[in-house]
């Protein structure tokens, strides 16, 4: 799949793939939402997944535009620690509730979405805007955590779905 080359591809690849995956999601019974689906991840554990990693990019972009220097990805892992990141996400979650872990996930899709309405394309497509970034721009970090990272998320319950 091609990745999005300006703001309105973007825009339009993580709705097609958000509703898609909400699109799945609603064929899940609620009850089984909290079953293991591979990896000890449930769908809950995925929702609360994706939408932690929303707001670390929403975070690193407001800390750059302040001049600062965000952690990316996150204060206490580096790169080569995502294993135990994603762990700790899956920790921090574990005993919130599905509905509130749903609502995190509509509400940080819905402010990623709409930081992404507001930015420009050179923000978002030309390299160095965001020393982060390094060698590529800020969109690729955006679509990673948006739509591409909602069509892993779909792989996988969409294959464990079909042993319910």
């Amino acid at each position: 799949m091609p990745k999005p080359t300006n703001k309105r591809e973007l825009l339009a690849e993580i709705l097609k793939e958000r509703t898609k995956f909400e699109t799945l999601l609603e064929g899940i019974p609620s009850k089984h939402r909290n079953q293991e689906v591979c990896d000890g991840m449930s769908v809950k554990d995925f929702l609360a997944h994706r939408a932690e990693w929303g707001v670390m990019v929403m975070r690193w972009y407001e800390e750059a535009k302040r001049g600062e220097e965000p952690a990316v990805p996150h204060k206490d892992f580096k790169w080569n620690q995502l294993p135990e990141l994603n762990a700790s996400i899956q920790k921090k979650y574990g005993r919130v509730s599905l509905k509130k872990v749903e609502k995190y996930f509509t509400e940080t899709h819905d402010a990623l979405y709409e930081l992404v309405s507001k930015m420009s394309e050179k923000e978002l497509y030309s390299k160095g805007v965001f020393s982060f970034t390094k060698s590529t721009n800020f969109a690729a970090y955006i679509n990673s955590a948006s739509a591409a990272h909602y069509r892993s998320a779909a792989k996988h319950i969409r294959k464990w779905s079909k042993t319910l």
